[in-house]
């Protein structure tokens, strides 16, 4: 399917829903109810995204009409806005409203009506203009839907502050609901399959995948708290996605660009998110919202607007194959006879076995070359142009923080020992216990040295892409604070350039729910073999799920990591795994990051 902006978005309705506050668009009998909660998005200095869905009770329904209405108080009665707007199942009977001509650093309460129904009341914030002097970001990421309770969303619901929530991606997950799907062993012993059944795919399918979802009482709660600030990582559409296609993508999916369009029209229709500007595509989800004279807050997007393919070991233009004799499998010799070579390769690509003692070994040093390709990159060309005009920008207009909403951990972390680390016995006791899916994964970690990097869609599969960081953090004077997600694990790491230069600051945040390769390798807690290989990590932990909260300062950013007991059920008790400070530099750069 072709993703046109205004039939696939509906946003001749959202226009008008921002156009005509308080006054009355095409009405609608039709009654309908709020299922799927409220929620808040986008703010600016002067408006914000309301968002609910309306499901009619007919499922003949052509059109609901649905009152909104923003006010300054619960009783609804100060500085009111109102207006209605109609809804269709051409936006999949969606509500999301731009309301403008708000106050700066304004709370205000909204719901909406239909009828006799009126929805749960949730809170929203404009952003603030001139002097702040604090700001409290709840930062999320990953929340597989099989693997646990939400139990991470009910307690950012129940922060006594947050002004902002931050979600980096994986808000929802591709995967199905079969006995053989990601997640799903969990699943089946706590009572949690998403629905489709099956995975997601088409229109239908993600905004069911999204619907499923959104009937979560915990993560309504903490969409209704404050308003949110998101963004897709790869599995809103499939896993590993890149510009062309992606890893969990093959050719019985259908067309790719029909599969990445038809998630993307669901992430903008159940995702309050304003859309891009107009003439900007609708992939361009990148964009900047100013926190003050505090900090300019960088939204980027990782998969679609340049990404490059990652490297696949069974790509012969990625890397080498080398036929060996393991006749000391220690110690493979590498095979340099032409003939019996090309017999044991052929054998190898046709998934047949080889003649013992003869097997194959990949050459490491074909990884490094590919993955070191100098116009490999991640954000591509035209938004690493845009990201340094932002950090510019900012830094010209004084202000002391350029916070970075990533998706993937930008510290360098290869270099760890897992196999070494767990021991042979355990390593083979987890190995057998493996899920197929993740078996392939354990046997590149497993036969690769350790200065390749132990999985591909991360940053450490593109050096040259993370060097231009570098420099450009550098180059800009910037002081930035990088946040993360997508790995399932904590970090708090100092990202350093060629010249060992701290150029920034960064937190990965772990999963609401989703688990870690320390979970699948049988809840081992790998977090010291990063921290001991990888001078830029400071600390990581595998195991504990929860989320970030970043208290922002002019003199200084203090990053707390809030874990909760389990995901398991519902009843958990919250706890602060880890308070770290990190200081700007005024000359650009950061200082150290100091625990608390």
């Amino acid at each position: 399917m072709k993703l046109d902006r205004r039939a696939a978005l509906g946003l001749v309705g959202l226009a008008a829903c921002a156009a005509t506050a308080g006054q009355a668009a095409a009405a609608s009998n039709e009654p309908a109810d709020f299922l799927h909660g409220v929620a808040s998005g986008d703010p600016l200095r002067d408006r914000v995204i309301v968002w609910t869905r309306a499901t009619p009770r007919s499922a003949d329904a052509a059109a609901v009409s649905v009152e909104w209405e923003l006010a300054e108080d619960a009783d609804f009665q100060r500085g009111v806005r109102r207006g209605v707007v109609t809804t269709n199942s051409a936006r999949d009977f969606t509500v999301k409203v731009d309301v403008t001509g708000l106050r700066p650093n304004t709370e205000y309460l909204y719901r909406f009506r239909c009828g006799d129904q009126v929805s749960a009341t949730g809170r929203a914030r404009t952003l603030p203009v001139g002097r702040v002097s604090e700001m409290v970001l709840a930062v999320a990421s990953c929340s597989l839907y099989s693997t646990g309770f939400f139990n991470a969303y009910r307690d950012i619901a129940e922060l006594e502050r947050v002004d902002l929530v931050l979600h980096l991606g994986d808000y929802i997950y591709e995967y199905g609901g079969g006995p053989d799907q990601l997640g799903m062993s969990i699943g089946q012993k706590i009572g949690r399959a998403p629905t489709p059944a099956h995975e997601a795919r088409t229109l239908a399918d993600y905004r069911e995948r999204h619907a499923c979802y959104k009937l979560d009482a915990d993560l309504q709660a903490a969409h209704a708290r404050a308003p949110w600030i998101c963004v897709w990582d790869d599995h809103e559409t499939a896993n590993d996605a890149w510009s062309g296609g992606a890893q969990n993508h093959q050719a019985e999916d259908g067309v790719w660009s029909d599969r990445r369009d038809a998630a993307v029209r669901a992430f903008y229709e159940w995702i309050p998110i304003r859309e891009p500007e107009p003439g900007a595509s609708l992939l361009a989800i990148n964009r900047t919202f100013e926190l003050g004279d505090l900090a300019t807050l960088i939204m980027v997007e990782n998969r679609f607007l340049g990404r490059d393919r990652q490297i696949n070991l069974r790509n012969p233009a990625d890397v080498t194959w080398n036929a060996v004799d393991l006749s000391n499998p220690d110690q493979p010799v590498v095979i340099t006879d032409p003939a019996l070579r090309r017999e044991i390769l052929t054998a190898f690509s046709q998934g047949r076995p080889a003649l013992a003692p003869y097997g194959v070994r990949i050459d490491p040093a074909s990884i490094l070359r590919s993955i070191s390709r100098p116009e490999r990159s991640v954000y591509g060309v035209a938004q690493e142009a845009w990201l340094r005009d932002r950090l510019e920008g900012s830094v010209k207009a004084g202000k002391p923080w350029q916070v970075i909403g990533n998706q993937m951990v930008m510290a360098r972390t290869t270099g760890a020992d897992i196999v070494g680390f767990m021991g042979k016995a355990r390593w083979a006791q987890a190995f057998e216990q493996a899920s197929p899916i993740l078996r392939p994964w354990l046997q590149q970690l497993e036969t690769l040295p350790t200065d390749v990097p132990f999985e591909f869609d991360g940053w450490d599969s593109y050096p040259a892409a993370r060097a231009r960081m570098d420099r450009m953090f550098v180059e800009t004077g910037s002081r930035p604070l990088v946040l993360s997600g997508d790995s399932h694990a904590f970090w708090v790491s100092e990202l350093h350039d060629a010249e060992d230069r701290r150029v920034a600051a960064e937190v990965g945040v772990t999963a609401i729910t989703s688990s870690s390769l320390g979970n699948m390798l049988g809840d081992v807690e790998l977090g010291a073999a990063f921290s001991e290989a990888c001078p830029e990590v400071r600390f990581c932990q595998h195991l504990t799920k929860g989320y970030g909260l970043v208290t922002l300062r002019a003199d200084e950013a203090r990053i707390d990591l809030i874990g909760v007991s389990t995901v398991r059920q519902r009843d958990y008790q919250r706890f602060v795994l880890k308070s770290y400070r990190v200081r700007p530099n005024l000359s650009g750069g950061v200082g150290p990051v100091e625990e608390v």
